[in-house]
């Protein structure tokens, strides 16, 4: 493996962060282990919710829907590869700042590296963040986590290419088939 290809983590820009912030990001390992998959997935997801859930759709409960975005968390700044606040609480979209500091009632982390749900779950239960979901491309699994007091619950595991419904979305149907590339 080159220098290029060598795993780093977040923690590897850390000095640049705290410049930047002032607060310490979370380490979460990166690896080359299926960004075009991990990609696909995120942006199909997104495209789907969105287009469903997104400002000014017709289903009820509308949500702010975002990808990429950090969000300040204690100590913490995170960057979920999708993430939602439903609209009551956040009615419109902060301006001026790098990231969001109100948790947000869901999460979704495509799967990139096997320490992600360690690492990552602990710190979304700690702040409160009630839906998560994990989405793993490479075994084409959709997990759908609540949080029952300080740790998650396992509410569904969808696979395969089924079409779910999954909360906190359960008035869309998911073609999971949308998610792997097929």
């Amino acid at each position: 493996m080159n220098a290029l290809m060598s795993p780093a983590t977040v923690s590897h820009l850390e000095p640049l962060s705290q410049r930047r912030t002032g607060l310490p990001m979370a380490a979460r390992p990166v690896t080359p282990r299926s960004a075009t998959l991990h990609a696909y997935a995120a942006s199909q997801l997104g495209a789907e919710l969105i287009g469903t859930y997104g400002a000014g759709r017709g289903v009820p409960g509308s949500w702010l829907l975002l990808s990429g975005l950090e969000i300040h968390l204690g100590q913490s700044v995170l960057a979920p590869d999708l993430l939602g606040w439903r609209r009551e609480r956040i009615p419109r979209l902060p301006r001026g700042s790098s990231g969001i500091a109100l948790p947000p009632d869901w999460v979704c982390e495509v799967l990139a590296h096997p320490d992600e749900r360690a690492h990552l779950l602990p710190l979304y239960a700690r702040e409160g963040i009630r839906h998560v979901w994990l989405v793993d491309p490479e075994v084409r699994t959709l997990e759908v986590l609540e949080l029952d007091g300080r740790r998650y619950s396992l509410v569904a595991l969808h696979s395969g290419s089924n079409t779910v419904r999954a909360e906190p979305f359960g008035a869309l149907e998911l073609p999971l088939r949308l998610l792997w590339a097929e």
